[in-house]
């Protein structure tokens, strides 16, 4: 018989950190569905973020693929060594560390990853939610698809669309690099122990990295639109860099590009952040040190 994640802790002796960011699914149903969305093939090679005593570990494994589990709790690690065996024709191995602070790729072919892409799924600390999500990011030209379980807030703010109050930098910088969507919604007490908040399960299907210096200047063009919210965007832009685009060149820009001279951050699609940085660029993009 298979053992819930309440039969490892009291088989363990195990007492579950909260405060650590330890929130264990306890719910099968929940698990597999989590899991499925993955879509695993034998071929794939999957990273699992924090996986705990194994609530997702277990259907992963069931799939046949290689499987990299990322533990920072030593004791985890060995109850996952011991607990759970990869299907035939899988293999499961375990990198004892922070995530935040793993080389992914050094670890990946260390658990014997060549070629392919990865697909991640993990049920993240809500303290380092952001963190990790963006640590991702870096790495998405070897990842097809994540999963993750997140905040129920946080799932709001990358799905969230202009003029919401929850539309912000952290949309703006994900969606940028992965369509997103909301796959899930789980009660505190889907969990234990029961965290404060709700959370939910995301998926997030990425997009390879084009032109890195645009790029660069997106992700400014963000910062510089939130820094301020209540202010327009073209005041903004304005005093940006030391006042080096000028009021003139940037009310030309905006009414070329059809965007109002009182329009804020806030209710710019991604498509309009990359026009108006196409635009800024011909006029000359400041130089980082200003």
């Amino acid at each position: 018989m298979v053992p819930t994640q309440i039969d490892l802790i009291k088989k363990y002796k195990l007492s579950v950190r909260g405060h650590l960011g330890q929130h264990l699914l306890l719910d099968p149903n929940l698990q597999r569905k989590i899991v499925e969305e993955l879509e695993l093939k034998k071929s794939d090679f999957v990273i699992e973020i924090g996986p705990g005593l194994g609530a997702l570990t277990q259907f992963i494994l069931q799939s046949g693929c290689r499987l990299l589990a990322v533990e920072k709790d030593p004791r985890f690690a060995e109850i996952l060594r011991t607990e759970w065996k990869p299907a035939k024709g899988g293999s499961f191995g375990i990198a004892v560390g922070d995530i935040l602070k793993t080389d992914l790729l050094t670890a990946a072919r260390a658990a014997g990853w060549t070629a392919g892409k990865w697909k991640v799924v993990g049920n993240l600390p809500y303290y380092i939610t952001a963190p990790i999500i963006f640590r991702l990011l870096e790495y998405r030209d070897s990842i097809s698809t994540a999963v993750l379980t997140v905040q129920k807030e946080v799932g709001n703010r990358l799905a969230a669309v202009p003029g919401n109050k929850d539309y912000g930098r952290m949309t703006l910088g994900v969606r940028y690099a992965a369509d997103v969507r909301k796959i899930l919604d789980l009660s505190p007490s889907c969990f234990t122990p029961k965290p404060a908040v709700a959370s939910c399960a995301v998926r997030m299907d990425f997009h390879e990295k084009k032109n890195e210096a645009r790029e660069a200047h997106y992700f400014e063009l963000v910062r510089i639109a939130f820094s301020q919210r209540r202010k327009t965007l073209l005041s903004l832009l304005a005093h940006a860099a030391g006042g080096q685009w000028k009021r003139e060149d940037l009310l030309g820009i905006f009414e070329a590009l059809g965007l109002s001279h009182d329009v804020r951050g806030e209710e710019l699609l991604i498509k309009d952040y990359l026009a108006l940085v196409a635009a800024l660029e011909k006029i000359g993009w400041p130089a980082k040190d200003r």
